[in-house]
């Protein structure tokens, strides 16, 4: 599966820890404020300790994944919403206007579709652009938080 979110740990404390997301892909959809997709990221960044303690697969199996979840994590926020919902029709339309701005034809289908490809993956990679939020997730199971360090970052393909 494709990685949906670039996480950064941009506060952590005693029994919290505050995720900055970022869209890598058009797919990622809306961030949630469920523990299942918390638990989701904290697991990213040790996977088999999930399926030790909740099952092999657990990531994936919504119903172990939420009974778990429900006794490690005690609260899940949601803020900083930024270019939510996604409105990738108008993302499009911009990048398609940079190109027409710069010169290039859309009769020209193999320069134009080159150079849309090459703009839209550097879309994805500009954090001003793409949609993001911030996820404060407290937990019961402080243990979860145990090699977690500010400024921390991995890709994810958690839903919510």
């Amino acid at each position: 599966m494709a990685s949906l979110w670039r996480v950064r740990v941009t506060r952590v404390s005693d029994d919290t820890v505050e995720l900055t997301l970022s869209a890598i892909h058009p797919d990622a959809g809306e961030p949630s404020a469920s523990a299942a997709f918390a638990m989701r990221l904290l697991a990213d960044t040790d996977p088999e300790r999930l399926d030790r303690e909740a099952g092999p697969g657990a990531y994936w199996d919504p119903v172990a994944l939420a009974a778990y979840a429900d006794r490690v994590i005690a609260k899940v926020s949601l803020t900083a919403r930024h270019r939510l919902p996604f409105d990738e029709g108008a993302a499009r339309r911009g990048i398609e206007a940079e190109l027409g701005a710069r010169g290039l034809d859309p009769a020209d289908a193999t320069a134009w579709q080159t150079a849309f490809m090459e703009a839209w993956g550097a879309f994805w990679q500009d954090p001003d652009r793409v949609p993001s939020a911030v996820l404060d997730i407290r937990l019961t199971d402080r243990s979860w938080l145990v090699g977690t360090s500010l400024g921390r970052e991995w890709d994810t393909a958690a839903y919510g």
